[in-house]
Order: structure tokens, then C-alpha cells, then sequence
């Protein structure tokens, strides 16, 4: 069989699907990976092939395009601006994009399309190939959370906008309350906010890119070690204002911790005025770190607190935008993990947070329920066999 894999325009939407791409390989399926630009080095470096797809589209500059007109405080109810944003940026990629996911289809003849859900051309891609579309989460499935609402996943018909019905028209595909026949879902269903129809749970398998490592990931830690990361997009979309790296790396060495700080090669410069005995390390994949860490001091990422919640690790999450706030509200539910709004982080705050994730007994046993719980859902091998069942049942 042959299965396409759609991701959104992000690596962090990606790399949750790498370890299904790759069951679906190793069961003896060809795969492919239809992405923009940012995937030429990414996607080829998880050691799978890919086609570029809207080469001309730049989602982060077209969010970036609405951000100044929204208000910080904006709600993200239905017709709300953040919300007018987010689906004004995603139709018109899905403009860029369906002439070349559908040709795509036409030509391969997937008999299986995996879609990020954000990505509302993969259902005229699914149409045109005669496939089966399957909806692959990265997170909260936020989509489905009553504040929103989007297209394909739940919302009336009547809600779609004129515009997206006008390209699936024209593309043959039929709008459809659910656009996918189910929902791979690698976030744990304790921590979800919405009921998703159709749901697979899988096992998260933490994948975060490749890179060299160096020794001072590999060596034992001199003592209790810290990771600090803020993810890849964070700077580019919000600014380091919402992630006070220098203010998180001060309060942890006054609490004797050993502090390595994970980053990008673009965020570097952010860490140039580190003391000299915090590690830095540039392009190194979290999962080659966070088992050496007793904690783990993050901007709220989905992909960061999986990666966390598969190691054991105890989190505390500086959350700065709508997304971020989502994954760690159900974070902190779990007690595995603490959570404080940029808005409230003030010195003190700060302070008290970092002493209860390092010395908090309930926290670390919290933290290893989670990985527990994260462990015992069903690995990528069988849920590729599942998918493999339900394309030739389709």
C-alpha cells in the first residue's frame, strides 16, 4: 500500500508523525511526506522521501501578516479575531496547496492520506486518489474545543466559508462535517479537551529531529540537572519577550542546578550572555537529552511535554500564547507538571516554581504515572496495521 502523509506547516507538527511514517515503512508500505520548503532538510533527515508542496506560501509570515490587527487579549471563539486569522491563513494555504496534493494523488494513487487536520487540501487530495483520509494529531485537539471551530472536523456545513467550499468545488471533493474517517491521536486521552470522533490512540515515540551530539549530553550530570528549551518557533512568532531565558537560567543556578539550554542555531544569540558554566548545546534533539534531566523548563509545546511525559521527567511550562496555555492547562491536571502564564511570572513566582518542580516528592511521582500511561498505549507498529486494515476496508 501506498500512504501519503500530510503534515502542517511546522517541524513540530511533523516529527509526531515520524515514528507511524516509519512503522508504516518498516511494515513494508511505501510512504511519502507531501510538505513546504522548511521540510527539504527535515523530512529527508528523519530518513524519509518527500515532495514540496505551495513552495511560494509562508505560514509563519502569513500569521505574522494578521498578529498586528489582533489584540493580545483577543478570545478565540468562533468569528473572534485569532480565530478569523487562524482560518483565513489556513484556506489560503490550502489554495496553494490543492492543485499540487491533488496532482499528487492523481499521479502516486495513495491508498491511504494522512493528514495533519490543520491541512484542509488533504480531503480533495483523499478524493481525488479514491483514498481513505485519516486525521493525525499533535496536541489537544483543540479544533474540536468548543472556543473554536474549523472545517472538516465537526463545525456545521453551513459554517464552512464560501471560499473553502468554492475549492473543494472545484476540486470535485464534497464538504463533510468530519472530512476524516478517523483520528490517530498521540496525546493521551487523560489529557484531551475535546472528545474526538473515531479516535486510534499511539504510543508518542519521541522523535525531535537529528543532530550531532556533544559530550556534555552524554556525560552523567555533576549534579541536578535542568533542560531549558523554548522550541524552534517561539522567537520568530512571539519574540523572546514571552520566554525570559536569562531570568529561568539565574533562578536555577541559585537552586544549584546544572543547567544545559537547548536551542536552534537561528536562537543562539539568545544565549550569549549565559554564564560560562551553563551548557549550551545548538540542534540536538531533546530526546537525546531529557533522559539525563531530573527536570525540564520549557515554553509549553506539545511536542516538548510529550517528550518529557515519555522520560519522566517533572515540567514546569512558561506558557505565552492561546496554543501553549491549552497543552498545559491538561499538563497540570496530570500533576506531572507545573504551569505559570508569562502575564504572572514575576521573580518570586518564578522562584516558587522552580523549587516545587525540583523538590516536590508528588510531582516526580506524577510524572512517572505519566510516562506509565505513555507506555501503554498502543505502539506505531500496530496502529499501522490498523491503518493498513481500514484503507483496505475502505
Amino acid at each position: 500500500m501506498r500512504v501519503l502523509f500530510v503534515p502542517a506547516s511546522a517541524p513540530s507538527h511533523y516529527f509526531p508523525m515520524v515514528p507511524l511514517i516509519w512503522a508504516c515503512r518498516t511494515a513494508g508500505h511505501d510512504v511519502c511526506v507531501a510538505a513546504q520548503p522548511w521540510g527539504a532538510s527535515i523530512v529527508p533527515g528523519s530518513g524519509l522521501p518527500m515532495v514540496a508542496i505551495a513552495e511560494s506560501f509562508d505560514m509563519t509570515a502569513e500569521l505574522a501578516r494578521h498578529r498586528p490587527r489582533v489584540p493580545a487579549a483577543a478570545p478565540a471563539a468562533p468569528g473572534g479575531p485569532l480565530h478569523a486569522a487562524m482560518i483565513d491563513a489556513q484556506i489560503r494555504f490550502a489554495a496553494e496547496a490543492a492543485d499540487d496534493l491533488v496532482a499528487l494523488a492523481r499521479d502516486w494513487r495513495p491508498g491511504l492520506v494522512v493528514a495533519d487536520p490543520l491541512v484542509l487540501a488533504a480531503a480533495p487530495a483523499a478524493a481525488a486518489a479514491g483514498a481513505p483520509l485519516v486525521h493525525h494529531l499533535w496536541g489537544p485537539d483543540m479544533l474540536r474545543a468548543h472556543e473554536y471551530g474549523y472545517p472538516g472536523c465537526g463545525i456545521p456545513l453551513s459554517a464552512w466559508p464560501e471560499a473553502l467550499r468554492g475549492l473543494y468545488a472545484r476540486h470535485g471533493c464534497e464538504p463533510r462535517v468530519e472530512n476524516a474517517v478517523a483520528t490517530v491521536d498521540p496525546w493521551l486521552e487523560i489529557m484531551q479537551i475535546a472528545a474526538t470522533p473515531s479516535r486510534i490512540p499511539i504510543r508518542f515515540v519521541p522523535y525531535n529531529g537529528s543532530g550531532v551530539l556533544p559530550p556534555p549530553v552524554l556525560s552523567p550530570p555533576r549534579r541536578r540537572r535542568v533542560l531549558v528549551t523554548w522550541g524552534s518557533l517561539l522567537a520568530i512568532r512571539e519574540g523572546m519577550a514571552a520566554f525570559p531565558v536569562t531570568e529561568v537560567v539565574g533562578t536555577l543556578r541559585e537552586h544549584g542546578a546544572e543547567v544545559v539550554v537547548a536551542v536552534t542555531a537561528a536562537d543562539r544569540r539568545w544565549t550569549r550572555d549565559l554564564p560560562p558554566d551553563v551548557t549550551v548545546v545548538e540542534n540536538v534533539p531533546l530526546n537525546a537529552i531529557m533522559p539525563s534531566c531530573d527536570a525540564v523548563v520549557h515554553h509549553g509545546g506539545g511536542g516538548t511535554i510529550m517528550t518529557a511525559a515519555y522520560y519522566g521527567v517533572p515540567q514546569l511550562a512558561l506558557t505565552a500564547t492561546l496554543d501553549t496555555r491549552t497543552c498545559c492547562d491538561r499538563l497540570a491536571a496530570t500533576g506531572a507538571g507545573l504551569s505559570v502564564d508569562r502575564q504572572d511570572l514575576t521573580p518570586d513566582a518564578l522562584a516558587d516554581a522552580v523549587a516545587a518542580v525540583l523538590a516536590g516528592d508528588r510531582i516526580r511521582e506524577a510524572a512517572v504515572e505519566l510516562r506509565a500511561e505513555v507506555l501503554a498505549q498502543p505502539a506505531p507498529a500496530d496502529v499501522a496495521a490498523r491503518l493498513a486494515a481500514l484503507a483496505g476496508a475502505a
